[in-house]
C-alpha cells in the first residue's frame, strides 16, 4: 500500500517553535510548509531551531489567496493571549491584539482550500470571550466538529501548573476517536494527571480516581554547560508553579 503524503501544516504565531516541536513529538506524518510570526527575535530562534525563518509581517495583511496557495490540511494557531488574561483589561475582540486572529477566521470563509483541521491554544479566559464565540461560529458555518479542553501540563507528567485552553476542530467528514465529546468544553482537574494503571475513561473519573504523576524537573532541563554538582544544586532549588 502506498504511503499517503504527510499533512501540510501552517503554523500561525509560531514564536520559537513550540507547536512545531509538539507536532514532531506527536508522531503524526506532517510537514510545516510555512510559519508566521511578527517578532524578529522569536524568528531568529525559530530559524536556529528548524533551519527555516518564518514569514515575518503582520498577519492582517494576508489574503485568502495567500493562504490558498499552501493547500494546507491543518493549521496550528496560538494567537496573542493578552486580550483574554484574567489580569488584563479583558477587552477580548476589541483589543487590537485580537484583530489578526479575527482576520484569519474571516479569511477561512473565503478560501477555496480551507484547512480540514485546526488546533488553537490560548489562556484560560479565552473560552468565555466573544472571540471564542466568533471562532465557534465560523467553524460551525464551515461544518467543523470541535472538542475543547482546559488542560494543565501536570496532567501529562510535566511539573508545571499552567492550565490552558485548547480547541481541536475537524471537518465533519473526518471523525474524532471519541465523538461523544464533540462540541463540548471539558474541564478536567488542573492539578492532577491520570493514574496510568487505570483503564477507565478519563472523562468519567473523579478526583479521587486521579493522582499526581510528574517527572522530576531535571528530566526537562539541559545542563551541558555547567558541572554536575552545580546543576544538581540548581535543579533541587527549582519549584513548579
Amino acid at each position: 500500500m502506498e504511503t499517503p503524503p504527510p499533512w501540510r501544516v501552517l503554523e500561525f504565531y509560531s514564536g520559537i517553535g513550540g507547536m512545531r516541536y509538539s507536532l514532531a513529538s506527536s508522531g503524526v506524518r506532517a510537514e510545516v510548509v510555512e510559519a508566521f510570526d511578527i517578532n524578529d527575535v522569536a524568528n531568529d530562534v525559530y530559524e536556529h531551531n528548524f533551519g527555516h525563518r518564518p514569514c515575518q509581517g503582520n498577519i492582517q495583511t494576508l489574503t485568502a489567496g495567500d493562504l490558498d496557495k499552501y493547500k494546507a490540511h491543518a493549521w496550528l494557531l496560538s494567537p496573542p493571549c493578552q486580550p483574554y488574561t484574567r489580569q488584563g483589561l479583558q477587552k477580548h475582540s476589541a483589543d487590537a491584539r485580537a484583530f489578526s486572529f479575527i482576520k484569519i477566521l474571516n479569511l477561512m470563509q473565503n478560501m477555496s482550500f480551507p484547512p480540514q483541521m485546526l488546533f488553537v491554544e490560548n489562556v484560560v479566559g479565552f473560552e468565555v470571550s466573544d472571540t471564542h464565540d466568533q471562532l465557534l461560529a465560523v467553524l460551525s458555518t464551515l461544518s467543523f466538529n470541535t472538542q475543547e479542553f482546559i488542560l494543565s501540563p501536570l496532567q501529562f507528567g510535566v511539573p508545571y501548573s499552567r492550565p490552558r485552553y485548547f480547541c481541536l476542530a475537524k471537518q465533519e467528514s473526518m471523525c474524532f476517536p471519541n465523538p461523544s465529546v464533540n462540541d463540548k468544553l471539558l474541564r478536567t482537574p488542573t492539578c492532577l494527571t491520570l493514574n496510568t494503571t487505570r483503564t477507565q475513561n478519563s472523562y468519567d473519573q473523579n478526583e479521587d480516581d486521579l493522582e499526581v504523576v510528574c517527572n522530576p524537573i531535571r528530566n526537562f532541563l539541559e545542563a551541558q554547560s555547567i558541572g554536575d554538582k552545580e546543576s544538581s544544586a540548581i535543579i533541587s532549588d527549582c519549584k513548579y508553579s
